[in-house]
């Protein structure tokens, strides 16, 4: 609305004097009374209307998330242990999501009552501030509850509530969860293992010192002060704990213990940490994937990229990889991408005579195009974190994704050559252009998102929120693939995802809030340019740190923790941000791709219904190419840059 409503404006004078001045008689006036009519509408408030109802639906939907079991974390080590122990680690975790939130919850309540004495309002819609901050001992109180909640049923009967991403993606099979709980042992030892122990006890032990230096009974420097914030970090996340949980504890007791700011602090951070328009961006693209997953675009696409190359060696797998990448283009998420390319792909090609285990390693790794090509949440993430455009990384991705698909099909078509897979007919002209027609209003949200940017004409949130509209537009009145009555769900699935992002967010901007009062960033930058390492390095550690994260976390959470402390550093050593924030993002490319925690490597076995151990050796040709492709991606700048320099971008 607020963009119809800016330009609008302009247009309508502007068509109003050119008429006029060509002698047109009646639509000049008609015209006149359409600029005055916008002229006098205020729409100035719209903005914080919609952050607002933002990060309301983002307090609730994070309490929702806690029951779907959408909140992630690192299990790695949970799930190694006996029936018994794990369920006492798992108790822990869950009463420290649940103690963390009721903290919130009561220094938000505090906050809410000082607000209210203060009768302050904001500034557009002059609506009262301690009505919008009761979004947080609200939100946080409904969440505490949902983890005592979940706690209590675990006691009870040793379930959780497990998030199947296939299946949230709109595709309806008979599959595993994405985390399943172990089934145990026939009969569980009661005895606590020493791994459980050791668990529990860790966070615990760090908690004791920091608690013994606000007492004064030690004294810790400052090397030591800043170590104890990630020794406290990992040893929370390996406990199992949601890692938005882990990183709100790690900086309530920080605050608490090793700091005189005021811990109140903690409510308005939660607060203002995404009290910002380009964070909204995040909800919107989730929620244009959604229309385009449900919405039959990735069919069209599908039949589109076959037409093209289907007769070639290997062609239904070059047209499944081909078909990412279009997907990616108007996407934005790797999972949403493997979802629904991967649905509709891999059964296919079995159909055909190829082997499951080859189309799935295909779409796995071709499925994270999702988050290289334009819009991409780990790219707004990243540009969030270091202030960086958007626009330019979204530019910026074009070229180095359109080199991944090249080299992704190169070793397609080869081993499909050597292994003599079956090729299809050659579609004729007149059913590839057939096929390009259906698929076009799907590809044409791709001008939306470069030629609105580029142009000027809005801003990446106002993109986004555009992309929705169009996305869901052409999925219920162009292809008639939604039905108005499966919109709630479509706009729950990605209320739920999104919340779930956004508290990782939120409490990820505390954790940064604290990184920058300890001055660790800074410090972190001039060691690593004291030890002379130069940009080339520089990037090679940073790649490795990357690939090793990547093991345990997902790429918001690694790109939040990670980006503020590296972004410094790197901009020290000449490396130009958007090519930093490209170099992060096919790293956590590589991570969505292999075990323990790749989320295309999981949903990717869920549709073909293969064990991870088959799917993560099958991967192996293309995520050996990928890393070929991140080496390149590293140390050619003018890949990545070319583009957005060339558009003005940067």
């Amino acid at each position: 609305m607020a963009v119809v409503h800016r330009y609008g404006t302009g247009a309508s004078i502007d068509l109003a004097k050119w008429l006029t001045a060509h002698g047109v008689p009646l639509l000049p006036d008609f015209f006149k009374s359409i600029y005055r009519w916008l002229s006098a509408r205020d729409l100035s408030w719209a903005q914080e209307l919609c952050i607002y109802m933002f990060i309301w639906m983002a307090k609730f939907g994070a309490a929702y998330g806690v029951r779907t079991g959408i909140h992630v974390g690192v299990d790695l080590l949970v799930n190694r242990l006996p029936e018994h122990s794990r369920k006492q680690v798992v108790l822990f975790s869950l009463l420290c999501g649940a103690f963390f939130t009721g903290m919130v919850a009561a220094f938000g309540s505090s906050f809410v009552s000082e607000m209210f004495k203060t009768g302050q309002q904001s500034n557009d819609l002059e609506a009262p501030m301690w009505f919008v901050y009761l979004a947080i001992p609200l939100g946080s109180g409904l969440m505490c509850f949902r983890f005592l909640q979940v706690a209590f049923a675990f006691y009870r009967t040793g379930g959780l509530p497990h998030h199947n991403e296939a299946h949230i993606e709109g595709i309806e099979i008979d599959a595993p969860d994405l985390h399943p709980a172990p089934t145990g042992e026939a009969a569980p030892r009661r005895r606590s293992s020493p791994l459980a122990l050791i668990l529990m006890l860790a966070p615990v032990l760090i908690l004791a010192i920091c608690l013994g230096e606000k007492a004064g009974i030690i004294v810790l420097p400052q090397a030591m002060r800043a170590a104890s914030i990630f020794a406290l970090l990992i040893a929370l996340m390996l406990t199992g704990i949601p890692i938005s949980i882990a990183l709100g504890l790690t900086v309530l007791t920080f605050l608490f213990t090793l700091t005189a700011v005021p811990i109140e602090a903690v409510s308005m951070k939660l607060f203002t940490g995404i009290e910002s328009f380009e964070i909204m961006a995040i909800p919107f693209f989730i929620l244009a994937g959604n229309f385009l997953t449900h919405g039959g675009v990735a069919r069209r696409m599908i039949n589109f990229a076959t037409s093209l190359i289907g007769h070639w060696h290997g062609g239904l797998g070059l047209a499944g990889i081909v078909a990412c990448a279009m997907f990616a283009l108007v996407c934005g998420s790797s999972v949403a991408t493997v979802a629904a390319v991967g649905a509709i792909v891999l059964p296919e090609m079995v159909r055909n005579g190829y082997p499951m285990r080859f189309g799935a390693g295909i779409i796995t790794v071709a499925g994270s195009l999702g988050i290289l090509m334009l819009p991409s949440i780990p790219k707004i993430i990243y540009a969030i974190s270091t202030n960086t455009s958007i626009g330019a990384l979204f530019v910026a991705g074009l070229l180095p994704g359109s080199m991944l698909t090249a080299m992704l099909c190169v070793v397609t078509w080869y081993l499909a050559k050597k292994r003599d897979y079956p090729r299809m007919t050659r579609a004729t002209w007149g059913e590839t252009w057939t096929a390009f027609r259906d698929s076009v209003w799907g590809l044409m949200l791709v001008v939306i998102i470069i030629g609105g940017i580029y142009s000027g004409l809005f801003t990446a949130t106002e993109a986004a929120a555009m992309a929705a509209v169009y996305s869901f537009f052409i999925s219920v009145f162009v292809y008639k693939a939604l039905d108005l009555k499966d919109l709630p769900r479509v706009l729950l699935r990605a209320a739920n995802t999104s919340a779930m992002l956004l508290y990782i967010v939120t409490n990820a901007v505390l954790f940064s809030f604290v990184l920058s009062n300890e001055n660790i960033p800074a410090a972190l930058a001039d060691w690593i340019t004291a030890q002379d390492l130069g940009w080339v390095g520089f990037l090679l550690l940073v790649n490795v740190l990357l690939l090793l994260a990547g093991n345990f976390m997902e790429p918001t959470s690694i790109i939040l923790i990670m980006a503020p402390i590296l972004a410094p550093a790197a901009k020290r050593l000449g490396i130009d941000p958007v090519h930093f924030g490209i170099v992060i993002d096919v790293n956590m490319e590589v991570g969505l791709c292999h075990p323990p925690v790749g989320l295309n490597l999981y949903v990717a076995s869920m549709i073909a219904g293969m064990r991870i151990t088959d799917l993560a050796v099958s991967v192996l040709p293309w995520l050996l190419t990928m890393l070929v492709f991140l080496v390149i991606v590293t140390y050619w700048p003018g890949l990545v840059l070319w583009l957005p320099t060339v558009l003005g971008m940067r």
